[in-house]
């Protein structure tokens, strides 16, 4: 498995709104799982409010698949749940090492 590029995204809630967060993230799994090519994606929690989304891939094509049907879109769909605009940080992968069965 080749991962050359992945994409950072940090969302930072307004508080109060945990089970749309947690449907938030559902859909962005849903999202991730219909992309036709996709090695992995993480959505984790930093803090109170703030919470990140991490997914790697094989070429710049496949990221830009994502994030055009992806984290951007649907946060525009619930853009009242922030407290500041996401973001998304496209990245070169250094290094990747599968899990190992």
């Amino acid at each position: 498995m080749t991962v050359n590029v992945g994409v950072l995204a940090r969302f930072e809630f307004k508080p109060g709104y945990d089970q749309e967060i947690a449907q938030f993230f559902a859909e962005g799994r849903a999202i991730v799982a219909s992309q036709p090519r996709q090695t992995c994606w993480y959505a984790f929690r930093l803090g109170a409010t703030t919470y990140g989304a991490f997914a790697a891939f094989a070429s710049e094509a496949d990221r830009d698949a994502l994030l055009s049907a992806g984290g951007p879109k649907l946060s525009a769909s619930v853009a009242h749940l922030f407290a500041a605009p996401p973001t998304f940080d496209k990245h070169d992968i250094v290094e990747f090492r599968p899990s190992q069965p």
